[in-house]
């Protein structure tokens, strides 16, 4: 049987042929480890790349302030396309960018209002979790996992 963490990976080469694509990530546990107050550089690294790619929006999820959340990130957001939201504000960011959308976050407020083509994902190594029909991913080193196979199929 498939783990999320495999199924979400095959589920990569169809985002990756999104025209138009959001890809929010929470901060807090998904990007930065819990306990830790910056964010895994390979995360930062992947996104980089996607902050590149045409028809491609990069958002970062937390409650805390956004010029806080950019001085904790690898990123850089000279290139076009980075947005900060909190978690109840992505169902509007995704309407507003359109296309499909990749959620991965440790609060479920994030992944409410998703539409049926998009992917919702909660970091949670809980061992016997909630049958609550979300994808589930253990922590941020399977986040990285998700964004280097994103990376990989939507490099042109």
């Amino acid at each position: 049987m498939e783990t999320d963490l495999e199924e979400l990976l095959a589920d990569m080469a169809s985002l990756g042929e999104a025209p138009t694509l959001l890809v929010a990530c929470g901060f807090d546990g998904a990007l930065s480890p819990d306990g830790d107050d910056r964010a895994v550089q390979q995360s930062s690294e992947a996104l980089n790349v996607l902050l590149a790619l045409p028809g491609t929006t990069v958002a970062i999820v937390s409650r805390r302030p956004g010029e806080e959340v950019s001085e904790l990130m690898f990123l850089s957001g000279a290139k076009g396309g980075l947005r900060t939201c909190g978690p109840g504000e992505v169902p509007a960011l995704r309407r507003e960018v359109g296309g499909v959308a990749l959620v991965i976050d440790v609060d479920p407020e994030s992944l409410a209002g998703l539409a049926p083509s998009d992917v919702g994902v909660l970091v949670d190594d809980d061992e016997d979790p909630d049958d609550d029909g979300l994808r589930r991913i253990a922590d941020a080193d399977e986040v990285i996992e998700v964004l280097e196979e994103l990376v990989s199929v939507r490099r042109p």
